[in-house]
C-alpha cells in the first residue's frame, strides 16, 4: 500500500468516525434522556415551524417542537441567525427529525471536503496530493467540533472559498451570490464586508454588488413569502429571547472576555477588539489596495476577524481552513525538514491543547486564546516562506 492509497484510507477512517461519532452524540442522549441536543435541533425547528405556518422565533414555539423529539431543557435552543438563513434550511424541515439530522451531516462533511478540494487548487494549483488538504480539514480539530455541534458554519466556509473560487475565474455576478451564504453568520468575517465594499468601489468590480443584492432580495423574500411576519418575529425573538442572546454568553473571544473580566459600566467594551481590528483593516487596505488579491489576503482577514471578534466560538473555526490549508503549502513549499517538522508540531499542538481542553474543560468560554495562536502561527508561517521564496504573499508589520 503506497502513501496516498495509506493517507486516503485513513481519511475514510477519520470520516467515518466522526459520522459516527456525531450520531452517537446526538443518539446517547436522547436515550438516556439528558435532554441534551446538538445546535441542529435549533435549525431544525425553525425551518419545521415556517412550513407548517409556526413562528420560527417564538420560543414557546420552538420549545414545544424540539421538545417532542426528546429535549428536555425548560428554555429552547433558538436560531438566532437573521431570518433568510432559513432559505438555505427549509429542505431539512421537510424530513423527520432523525433523518434530516443525518443528512444534515452528510451534506456539512460533504461541504468541508469540497472546500478543502478547491482550495488546495487555488493555493497549489500544480499539486497533485489529493488526500492533503483532506488531511489538513480534518486535523483541525475545529472542523471535528463543528460537525459532532451540529452547527451550520460549514456552509458559510462553503460561501468563502464559492466567493474566491468565482472570484478567480472572474465570474463576479457568481463571487456576490456567493456573500449570500457568508451572510448567514456576518459577525464572524466582519472584515470581510468593509473589503468588499471597499475593493467593489475601488475597482468598480459593479458585477459582485449585483449578484450581492439580486441573489439577496430572493433570499431574504422566500421566508417572507411563506411567513409575512418572520422579520418582525425575528426582532421580537432578540427583545423578548426567553434565554440570553448570543451577545450576553460567554463566548470564547477577546471580546467576551473584556467584557467578563475588565469593570466596563455600559461601556460596550466587547466591540473594542473588532474596532482595533477594523482600524488595522483599513490601514492594511490603503496599503495593498492596488494590487488585492483575494487568495492573499483572505486567510489572513479570516484569522484577524476571529482573534478580534465580539463573540465567536470555537466551532465557528472552521471558517480558518482557507488559512489552514494556505499555510499546510506555504510550510510544504519549504526544503528544510527541521523546520517542516516544528510547525507540524506545533499545529498538531495547538490542536491537541484545545481538543485535550474540550475533554475535561467543556465551558467554550476559556479557550479565547485559540485564534491568535492560530494567527501567530500563521503570521510566523508567512514571514518564513517571504523570506525564503518570491512568492507574493500579504506583509504583516
Amino acid at each position: 500500500m503506497n502513501l496516498r492509497t495509506s493517507a486516503r484510507f485513513c481519511m475514510i477512517i477519520c470520516l467515518g468516525c466522526v459520522l459516527h461519532w456525531s450520531i452517537v452524540f446526538a443518539e446517547s442522549h436522547r436515550a438516556f434522556g439528558t435532554g441534551v441536543m446538538t445546535d441542529f435541533v435549533d435549525f431544525w425547528a425553525a425551518s419545521r415551524l415556517l412550513i407548517n405556518g409556526g413562528d420560527p422565533f417564538s420560543p414557546a414555539e420552538v420549545l414545544e417542537l424540539q421538545q417532542s423529539v426528546g429535549y428536555l431543557e425548560p428554555k429552547p435552543l433558538l436560531m438566532w441567525n437573521p431570518p433568510w438563513t432559513l432559505s438555505f434550511i427549509l429542505p431539512i424541515g421537510v424530513l423527520d427529525y432523525g433523518l434530516s439530522q443525518f443528512v444534515w451531516l452528510l451534506l456539512h462533511v460533504f461541504f468541508i471536503l469540497l472546500s478543502a478540494q478547491k482550495l488546495w487548487a487555488i493555493y497549489s494549483p500544480t499539486a497533485r496530493q489529493a488526500y492533503l488538504p483532506w488531511i489538513a480539514a480534518f486535523t483541525f480539530v475545529p472542523t471535528l467540533m463543528v460537525l459532532i455541534i451540529g452547527q451550520i458554519t460549514p456552509l458559510v466556509l462553503l460561501g468563502i472559498v464559492g466567493f474566491l473560487y468565482f472570484e478567480r475565474k472572474n465570474q463576479l455576478f457568481l463571487a456576490g451570490v456567493s456573500t449570500t451564504i457568508i451572510s448567514i453568520k456576518p459577525h464572524l468575517i466582519y472584515l470581510f464586508w468593509i473589503g468588499v465594499i471597499l475593493w467593489v468601489w475601488n475597482q468598480r468590480r459593479w458585477p459582485v454588488a449585483y449578484g450581492a443584492i439580486v441573489a439577496g432580495i430572493i433570499v431574504a423574500v422566500i421566508p417572507a413569502l411563506i411567513d409575512p411576519a418572520v422579520y418582525f418575529q425575528f426582532i421580537e425573538m432578540y427583545r423578548f429571547p426567553g434565554r440570553s442572546t448570543p451577545l450576553e454568553l460567554p463566548a470564547p473571544s477577546i471580546g467576551s472576555f473584556l467584557a467578563l473580566y475588565f469593570p466596563h459600566g455600559n461601556l460596550p467594551i466587547q466591540f473594542l477588539p473588532p474596532l482595533l481590528g477594523s482600524l488595522w483593516f483599513l490601514w492594511h487596505w490603503h496599503k495593498y489596495k492596488d494590487h488585492w488579491n483575494w487568495s492573499e489576503q483572505i486567510p489572513l482577514m479570516i484569522l484577524v476577524s476571529l482573534a478580534f471578534s465580539s463573540y465567536a466560538w470555537t466551532y465557528d473555526q472552521v471558517i480558518l481552513l482557507p488559512a489552514v490549508i494556505h499555510g499546510f503549502v506555504m510550510v510544504k513549499r519549504q526544503s528544510d525538514s527541521w523546520y517542516k517538522s516544528g510547525l507540524g508540531l506545533l499545529y498538531l499542538g495547538a490542536n491537541g491543547c484545545y481538543f485535550a481542553g474540550k475533554v475535561f474543560v467543556t465551558t467554550d468560554s476559556y479557550y479565547f486564546w485559540l485564534a491568535p495562536v492560530f494567527l501567530l502561527i500563521y503570521l510566523g508561517v508567512s514571514i518564513v516562506s517571504r523570506s525564503s521564496t518570491s512568492a507574493t504573499l500579504p506583509k504583516i508589520t
